[in-house]
């Protein structure tokens, strides 16, 4: 973000041009911003160190002489709470071509 903006208000005006500069800069950045974040937590390496996780974890419970069902539950419990940025994002529309909800 290399763009400086500057918002001048004087009395009790609304700066309207300086916000419509504004809102069109975060409009540009955040999708891309976002995308890049999406990116980066689910590459390749990302994706195999979440299966070593949970591996570990199923090898661990297991060792520990835990019964299987419980061994089952918990590894799906620790899976499901290592995709907590995916699941709060899932029904951000990053795109912008959501279609909008019949009034």
């Amino acid at each position: 973000m290399d763009k400086e903006i500057k918002i001048e208000k004087t009395g009790d005006e609304i700066p309207v041009e300086d916000l419509r500069e504004l809102f069109g800069v975060i409009n540009q950045q955040v999708p891309d911003l976002i995308r890049n974040l999406f990116a980066s937590l689910y590459d390749a390496d990302t994706a195999e160190q979440y299966a070593k996780g949970i591996a570990t974890i199923y090898k661990t419970l297991t060792e520990q002489g835990l019964p299987e069902e419980m061994v089952e539950k918990l590894t799906m419990k620790y899976a499901n709470s290592m995709d907590f940025i995916g699941k709060a994002m899932e029904n951000i529309d990053i795109r912008g071509d959501k279609e909008e909800e019949e009034d």
